[in-house]
């Protein structure tokens, strides 16, 4: 019996929620990896798209223009952080939103309705996109360029910028609850992808440029800011007075896209409904 227990340790790990989601990344990467070329190039492609806002700003900043209060380098650093951002939450959790959309149009959403394992969970696990990982390389590279062109930041502003990373991942999982929920309600459309990444797309600017208004929508109502603003601003050592409201905020989003998500599941009536 004692030999046992190992094994029976393991089994209880490998059907834990991280036990059963990295088995999730193992399968999709095993899937793609069959056709190498393809997987490393579509990669390579995300990672060049990804590049589009950052070279955009080098051309502004180029012809004598520039972002009110931000210095050419302290933009692209606010740049690479959004890009790390998506580049954790596209790969690894973002893909709950055409998972489930493409689900419901095709009609095998029941499939995960009836797995022993929460929805969330197995709509998380099934959906691992690889390809995404090239976001992660693209903002990593933007961000370490920024970094090497900048004063060196003391450990506190570390600190900060490290927890204000985390709540923006947190905030793109809400936006993901929100996509994923809708997603469900309107079938088949990826209008709805397109719409959300348009708002989050706000997050890749300084709030700075927007009038206090929208600064104040982009802060409180949909706290876009917080995806790189907040955290750019910390590392730099300019916290903003208002963060701690954009951290509630952001969390308040959150809670407020897991309530909608279990609430649009627990109403829908599979696709012979």
């Amino acid at each position: 019996m004692t030999q046992l227990k190992p094994r029976t340790e393991f089994r209880k790990w490998r059907f834990s929620a991280l036990g059963l989601y990295i088995q999730g990344v193992k399968t999709a990467l095993a899937s793609r990896m069959a056709y190498r070329g393809d997987f490393i190039m579509s990669m390579f492609i995300m990672m060049i798209v990804e590049f589009s806002g950052p070279v955009i700003t080098y051309i502004i900043y180029n012809n004598g223009a520039a972002f009110p209060g931000w210095g050419q380098y302290e933009v692209l650093l606010l740049q690479g952080i959004f890009l790390m951002s998506r580049g954790i939450s596209f790969p690894f959790f973002m893909g709950i939103v055409w998972n489930t959309i493409g689900r419901v149009q095709e009609g095998t959403f029941d499939l995960l309705l009836i797995k022993p394992r929460s929805i969330l969970l197995m709509s998380i696990v099934t959906a691992f996109d690889s390809e995404d990982l090239g976001k992660l390389i693209g903002g990593i590279l933007v961000f370490r360029t920024a970094l090497r062109h900048l004063p060196p930041q003391p450990l506190s502003h570390w600190i900060s910028f490290i927890i204000l990373f985390l709540f923006s991942v947190i905030l793109m999982f809400g936006f993901a609850l929100f996509m994923a929920g809708l997603g469900i309600v309107w079938i088949g459309n990826y209008r709805i992808y397109e719409i959300f990444m348009s708002v989050m797309d706000f997050g890749m600017y300084p709030k700075s440029i927007f009038t206090k208004t929208f600064q104040s929508i982009l802060t409180y109502i949909i706290p876009v800011s917080l995806l790189a603003s907040y955290p750019a601003s910390a590392l730099l050592g300019n916290v903003d007075k208002n963060v701690l409201l954009a951290l509630l905020s952001s969390i308040v989003f959150l809670l407020l896209g897991l309530c909608f998500y279990f609430k649009i599941v627990r109403n829908y009536t599979s696709a012979g409904g």
